[in-house]
C-alpha cells in the first residue's frame, strides 16, 4: 500500500504479478478518497505501448464491473482488496465506481494521458515549449538522407573532401575497410544514441584548429616514449655486442625477447611475464654452461642486466598508462575531425523540416530541464501526486532524471511513487536500459525522501516444474559472476510456487553436432517432433512460441516451418525483404535501371546461383560471371536464359527487344517473376504482397524504376504479410517477447557466447589537462584489452555487464511459458558458451549421462 511521502521500490521477479500490483495500488488511490476526480492525480509511466495499454485497460474494465456489480473472476481479488482496505461497504464501492466512471469517460483525454509511455510523455513536455516540433520516427532515413547529402558535398567540394579523406586514410592504416557511407552512418548513429550523449557534447564543441594542435602535442609525447622505450633496447644489445655475450647464452629466451620488444616498440601488451620476473628475482638470467665457462664476469653481468631491467620497467610503469591513452586517443581522434562535419549538416536538416528524432527525445527534455525548468513542469508537480513507475530496470539515465525531479517534488508534499522492476530482465543496454540505477535505488541512501523496498515472492505465470526448474538453474548459475551484485541477484532468485496443483513440464534437449549447418538441421527436426507431440496432446498452434537470440535463427526456423505446410506468425520471416524471390526482382530492377553496372550484375547472378534458378557448377562460377559481367545488355540477358534450369521461351523477346521500358512497374515485376519462374504454392502469399506494394507505389507516386527503389529501400523494413494469429505459431526474438506468456514455449539454439557484446564502444575517463579540456576517450571494445594492464579493468567490467546481459537474456527467455518450456542446446566443453554451463548443471544435480541426450524435469530431479 501506498504510503505519504514514501517511495516503494518494488522488486518483481518474471511472472510475480507486478502489473496487478501497480493496478491495485493505483484504485486503492482512486477509492480511498471521495474526490471522482482522483485519477487526475495519478501519473503511470511504463516502458512501451502494450503495457500502457494492458494497464490502462485493466483499470477500465475493474471500473466498470464494479458499477455494474457484475465482477469477473480475474477481477475478484481487487475488489476484495479495495473493500478491506479503504473500508468500504459493497454499496459505497458501487456508488463511487459510478462517480469515478463517469469522470473519466467525461475527461477520457486527461485519463488516458495520465497512463503513458516514458517516451509519449516526454514528447508531451517537449510539445509543450515547443508545439510545432514533429517527431521523427524513422531515424534510419533521416541519417541516410544526412550522408546522401554529405557524399554528395564530399564529390563535389575540395573543402569537404580535405575534411573527410584525412579521416578515412587514417582508418584503413588501422586496418579498417573502406565503406565511406557505411562509416559516415556509424557515426551519424554514435551521435544520437543516448549512451553517447554527454560525451559527444563535448567533441562536437571541439574545435577543428584545436584538434590539430592536439594531434601534433600527441603524436611528440608518443614518439618520445617511443624513442625512450628504443633506447632500453639499444642499451641491453649494444651492452650484448660490447661484452660479447652471445643471445643463446640465457637460461631462457625471456630476457632478449623482452628488449627486443621494446626495441620494436611493442610495448602496448604487458611485457613483465611471469617466469621473467620470477628469475630476475632469483638472479637466473645465464645458462649452466655459460656461467661455468664464465665464472669471474657472470656476478656483474647479471648485476648490470638486471638493474637495466629495473630500469626499463619503471620507466615503462611510470608512463605506460598515459602512453596507451595517448595511441587510442590517436585513433579516436580521427573520428573528432569528421563529427563536427556531420553535426552541422544533422542541425541543418533538422531545422529545414523543423523535427526532432525519437532518440532525442530524453536529450532534449534534460537539456531544458538543466538549463531552466519548464513551465509545464510545474504544473505536472501541482497536477500529480500519486507516481507509478513500470519496468525501471529498463529507463535509461536520463529518463529516470528526466522524471525524478517529479518524483521529489511529489514526495516531498506527502505525495508517494512506486517504482516496479527486475534487473534480471535488463536486457536493453544497448539503448540505455540501465540496471545500475535499479541497483543504486535500493542500495543508497536520499535525503530527500523515504525508501521502502517491497519483494514480490510467488510466481503467478508458470507451473510448478517450469519455476522449480528456474529456481535450480539460476542460483547455480550465478556462480559464473564476479560482481557481487550480480551473483547475489541470483543467487537470491528463488520464486515460491503459486501453481501448486498444475505439474508443468520441462524438457531439455541436447543435440551432438560436427558442424554448423549439421546442428541446424538438427534443431529444426527437433523442433517439428516437439511441435508434432504439443498438437497430439491437445496443443493448437497458436499455443506455441519460438523464441530465438537473432533475427537469422527466426528466419531459418520460419522458413523451414512454412516449406512444411505450417502456418507461421513472426515479423522476422514475414518481411518480404528477406526472401530471394523478392531480392531476384530487386535486384533485376536496380539492373534495367543502370544496366551497366557490374556489381549489380555480379550481385544478380550470385542470387541467380545461390537460389538454385540458373545451372552453373561450383568450379565454374568464377568463370561464368568473367564470361558475361561485360556483356552487352541483349546478350548478358540470352546468357542469363540459357542457364535457367526452366525457361519459358516466350518472354525472352520482351527483354531483349527492350519492350519493358514501356511498361508499368507492376508489368515489368511479372514479367521478372515469369521470366525466372518465381511463383510457387509456397511463395504466393508474399509475391502477391509485393505486388500489392507495387501496384499501391504507382498509384501513389508514379512510374519511375529510379523513384520506386528509392521507395522501396525507405520502406523495406515496414512490409509484413498479414497472417492469421490463430491458427499460427509465433516465432519472435527473446526481446520482443519480454513482458508476453505463452502457455508452451520452444528455445532453439540456446549455444550463445556469454562474451558476445552487445556494446561496441565504451568511453573512459582521461586527464583533461593532457587532452587540451576533453575529458573522455572512447575506444572500440577489443579481446586484447585483458592483457593491457592499465584498462584490464575497464575491459573486465565490460565483460562482468556482459555475461550479466546474456544471461538475462535466458532468464527473460525461460520465464515466458505458463505449461511447458522446451530448451533446444548443444554438448558444448568451452566455457564461452551457455551451453556449457547447462551440461555443468546437470553435472551438478547428478543428473548428467554422456549417452543420454534428452532430460525431462517433470519429476523431482533436483
Amino acid at each position: 500500500m501506498l504510503e505519504s511521502g514514501t517511495l516503494k521500490i518494488c522488486n518483481a521477479s518474471a511472472g510475480s504479478g507486478k502489473t496487478f500490483f501497480l493496478i491495485k495500488n493505483y484504485l486503492y488511490i482512486l477509492f480511498n478518497s471521495n474526490d471522482p476526480k482522483k485519477f487526475k492525480t495519478n501519473l503511470v509511466l511504463t516502458f512501451n505501448k502494450k503495457s500502457c495499454d494492458d494497464i490502462k485497460n485493466h483499470i477500465l474494465e475493474c471500473i466498470k464491473d464494479f458499477s455494474n456489480q457484475k465482477i469477473r473472476n480475474k477481477y475478484n481479488i481487487f475488489y476484495n482488496f479495495i473493500i478491506d482496505n479503504c473500508q468500504l461497504t459493497k454499496d459505497e464501492l458501487y456508488k463511487r465506481s459510478k462517480n469515478i466512471e463517469k469522470e473519466i469517460f467525461s475527461d477520457f483525454y486527461t485519463f488516458s494521458n495520465s497512463i503513458s509511455t516514458i517516451d509519449k510523455f516526454t514528447y508531451r513536455i517537449i510539445r509543450s515549449f515547443s508545439p510545432n516540433l514533429s517527431l521523427e520516427m524513422n531515424s534510419h532515413n533521416f541519417l541516410s538522407k544526412i550522408v546522401d547529402n554529405i557524399i554528395y558535398k564530399i564529390k563535389n567540394s575540395k573543402k569537404y573532401y580535405r575534411n573527410f579523406i584525412q579521416f578515412f586514410i587514417e582508418e584503413i592504416k588501422h586496418g579498417k575497410n573502406w565503406n565511406l557511407r557505411k562509416e559516415i552512418y556509424n557515426i551519424a548513429l554514435i551521435m544520437i544514441n543516448e549512451n553517447h550523449f554527454f560525451h559527444m557534447k563535448k567533441m562536437k564543441n571541439f574545435s577543428k584548429e584545436n584538434l590539430i594542435q592536439l594531434k601534433h602535442i600527441i603524436r611528440k609525447r608518443t614518439k618520445k616514449f617511443e624513442n625512450l622505450c628504443k633506447e632500453q633496447g639499444n642499451k641491453f644489445f649494444n651492452f650484448l655486442e660490447k661484452k660479447s655475450i652471445p643471445k643463446n647464452c640465457f637460461i631462457y629466451s625471456d630476457i632478449p625477447n623482452f628488449f627486443i620488444k621494446f626495441l620494436m616498440e611493442n610495448i602496448i601488451i604487458n611485457p613483465f611475464k611471469k617466469r621473467i620476473e620470477i628469475n630476475v628475482k632469483n638472479k637466473k638470467i645465464f645458462s649452466k654452461n655459460f656461467i661455468k665457462e664464465n665464472k669471474k664476469k657472470t656476478i656483474k653481468l647479471i648485476r648490470y642486466i638486471i638493474s637495466l631491467y629495473k630500469e626499463t620497467k619503471y620507466l615503462y610503469e611510470k608512463n605506460i598508462s598515459s602512453y596507451i591513452l595517448d595511441k587510442f586517443f590517436l585513433k579516436s581522434i580521427n573520428l573528432l575531425s569528421i563529427v563536427d562535419e556531420i553535426n552541422k549538416e544533422f542541425t541543418l536538416i533538422k531545422r529545414e523540416n523543423n523535427i526532432l528524432l525519437k532518440e532525442e527525445l530524453n536529450q532534449v527534455l534534460y537539456e531544458r530541464i538543466n538549463h531552466s525548468l519548464p513551465k509545464i513542469y510545474e504544473k505536472i508537480g501541482i497536477q500529480y501526486k500519486y507516481y507509478f513507475i513500470d519496468e525501471f530496470q529498463d529507463i535509461s539515465y536520463m529518463q529516470w532524471k528526466n522524471i525524478e525531479i517529479l518524483i521529489e517534488n511529489s514526495l516531498s508534499e506527502n505525495g508517494s511513487a512506486i517504482v516496479v522492476g527486475d534487473p534480471k530482465q535488463s536486457i536493453y543496454r544497448w539503448r540505455g536500459g540501465n540496471s545500475q540505477q535499479f541497483f543504486h535505488l535500493i542500495y543508497s541512501y536520499s535525503t530527500a525522501y523515504k525508501k521502502k523496498l517491497e519483494i514480490l515472492k510467488y510466481n503467478f505465470r508458470s507451473c510448478k516444474e517450469i519455476v522449480k526448474f528456474n529456481n535450480s538453474f539460476y542460483p547455480f548459475i550465478s556462480k559464473i559472476f564476479k560482481c557481487l551484485i550480480y551473483k547475489n541477484l541470483y543467487k537470491n532468485a528463488k520464486q515460491k510456487i503459486h501453481h501448486i496443483n498444475d505439474t508443468g513440464y520441462v524438457r531439455l534437449q541436447l543435440i551432438n553436432a560436427i558442424n554448423r549447418k549439421k546442428y541446424r538441421e538438427n534443431i529444426y527436426k527437433n523442433v517439428i517432433i516437439q511441435i508434432k507431440k504439443l498438437l497430439e496432446k491437445k496443443y493448437s498452434f497458436s499455443d506455441i512460441a519460438i523464441l530465438v537470440r537473432t533475427n537469422e535463427e527466426g528466419s531459418y526456423l520460419s522458413d523451414k516451418l512454412i516449406m512444411n505446410g505450417i502456418n507461421v506468425n513472426t515479423s522476422i520471416s514475414f518481411l518480404i525483404k528477406n526472401y530471394f524471390e523478392i531480392q531476384i526482382i530487386i535486384n533485376f530492377l536496380y539492373f534495367l535501371k543502370n544496366p551497366l553496372d557490374q556489381e549489380k550484375r555480379v550481385s544478380l547472378i550470385l542470387l541467380l546461383i545461390k537460389s538454385n534458378i540458373i545451372k552453373v557448377t561450383k568450379n565454374y562460377i568464377h568463370n561464368f560471371i568473367k564470361k558475361i559481367i561485360h556483356l552487352p545488355m541483349e546478350y548478358f540477358i540470352k546468357e542469363i536464359f540459357f542457364s535457367l534450369k526452366k525457361k519459358k521461351k516466350n518472354v525472352i523477346n520482351i527483354f531483349i527487344e527492350n519492350k519493358l521500358y514501356n511498361k508499368s512497374i507492376y508489368d515489368i515485376s511479372e514479367y521478372i517473376i515469369d521470366f525466372f519462374d518465381l511463383l510457387s504454392k509456397n511463395n504466393l502469399i508474399y509475391i502477391y504482397t509485393f505486388l500489392d506494394f507495387v501496384y499501391r507505389f504507382t498509384r501513389k507516386i508514379g512510374n519511375s524504376i529510379i523513384d520506386f527503389l528509392k521507395y522501396w529501400e525507405d520502406n523495406k523494413d515496414n512490409i509484413i504479410i498479414s497472417n492469421n494469429f490463430k491458427k499460427s505459431i509465433r516465432i519472435m526474438t527473446i526481446h520482443k517477447s519480454k513482458g508476453l506468456q505463452f502457455p508452451v514455449v520452444i528455445l532453439p539454439f540456446v549455444d550463445w557466447n556469454l562474451y558476445l557484446n552487445s556494446e561496441k564502444i565504451k568511453w573512459i575517463d582521461i586527464n583533461p589537462k593532457l587532452y587540451m579540456g576533453i575529458n573522455s576517450l572512447f575506444l572500440e571494445i577489443k579481446s586484447y584489452y585483458k592483457n593491457i594492464n592499465s584498462i584490464r579493468e575497464i575491459y573486465e567490467k565490460i565483460l562482468s555487464n556482459t555475461i550479466f546481459d546474456n544471461i538475462n537474456l535466458l532468464y527473460v527467455a525461460t520465464t515466458r511459458p505458463t505449461k511447458q518450456l522446451i530448451i533446444l542446446s548443444k554438448i558444448e566443453k568451452n566455457q564461452s558458451y551457455i551451453s556449457y554451463y547447462i551440461i555443468e548443471f546437470l553435472k551438478y544435480y547428478n543428473m548428467w549421462n554422456s549417452k543420454k541426450y534428452n532430460y525431462s524435469f517433470q519429476k523431482k530431479n533436483y
